[in-house]
């Protein structure tokens, strides 16, 4: 009860908007009146121009000055109805992330475009929210640095003498490098670990009873295609095991059991980007051959729902 206790409550303090948004964020200012300017803040801009923001729930005021002529517009707040999807994807809890992004106030913008008409009767700004548009390709002979956490993982093993043991559980870290030999083709190189752990918040826990645990730490060589926001890929994998058996203090007659386990095999990955550099997939490391403790061909995989954040270098 006090594990579950301390998971709703961290997942409360938790919410798509406060881990990919920003307190501010560029926004694009334009009007149909020639030789303009607009005041942001205490700010005066030249128009057209890109103004950093600060995400607020409160309207945002601005003047526009053209000629001799000084006029005034709002530009109402709201909330960004991709958080709210990302909450109910990611968290479940829809009521409870969306207070968050309310509280921290992430979770607001005043659209990605304002134009500022001066035919308008109304001193409201015309909020424009761009369409999800065509990924352009990156440069070729680019290169990335990738960042990920495999947040729900699947694990199929087989350690020695143990026969097959099926796990799953949350958490990892993995880091990877890209490079793009064409515009929409690129190597990656990536190294990274994931282990079973029970609950999906990083808080200690403290079992008394008996407690197994799966861990795969691997590296991946991989040839991807990027098609527009999607991604896939494909390589080689090299896969460390290892199974850990804690029998807990009531169980003292039980010695305690950790066996590991090398493989060689296959890897498999789809991303689709959600934002600038966040990106969201699956990752599947099948291996058919063992090379330690013995070599012998055997079946075992992992697949992982991976986070990923991919920084242009």
């Amino acid at each position: 009860m006090k594990k579950l206790l301390i998971a709703v409550l961290l997942l409360c303090l938790t919410s798509c908007a406060t881990i990919t948004n920003s307190r501010t964020y560029p926004l694009r200012v334009s009007t149909n009146a020639k030789n303009a300017s607009v005041k942001v803040y205490d700010s005066v801009y030249k128009l057209p121009t890109e103004v950093e923001v600060k995400r607020s729930n409160k309207p945002l005021q601005v003047t526009l000055t053209y000629d001799t002529i000084a006029r005034d517009y709002t530009v109402k707040s709201k909330i960004m109805s991709k958080t709210s999807l990302d909450n109910i994807i990611f968290f479940g809890f829809y009521p409870e992330a969306l207070l968050v992004d309310i509280l921290t106030k992430k979770g607001y913008y005043y659209g990605d475009e304002l134009f500022l008409n001066i035919y308008d009767t109304l001193p409201e700004a015309k909020r424009i929210i761009s369409s999800r548009k065509k990924h352009t390709a990156y440069e070729e002979n680019s290169f990335n640095i990738n960042i990920s956490i495999p947040y729900a993982n699947i694990f199929l093993l087989q350690p020695e003498s143990e026969g097959i043991k099926k796990g799953a559980g949350f958490f990892g870290l993995t880091l990877g490098a890209e490079y793009f030999y064409k515009k929409n083709k690129y190597v990656k190189l990536n190294a990274g670990g994931i282990v079973s752990f029970p609950i999906p918040f990083p808080v200690p826990l403290i079992n008394d009873g008996e407690v197994e645990t799966l861990v795969s730490l691997y590296s991946t060589l991989t040839d991807n295609y990027q098609l527009n926001r999607f991604s896939l890929g494909y390589g080689l994998s090299y896969s460390f095991y290892r199974y850990d058996h804690d029998f807990g203090d009531d169980n003292y007659n039980q010695k305690d059991k950790s066996v590991k386990g090398h493989g060689i095999g296959l890897s498999f990955n789809t991303y689709y980007r959600v934002g600038k550099r966040f990106n969201i997939g699956f990752v599947y490391n099948p291996t058919f051959i063992s090379i330690y403790p013995q070599t012998e061909l055997l079946y075992q995989h992992t697949i992982s729902f991976d986070l990923l954040w991919r920084i242009q270098i």
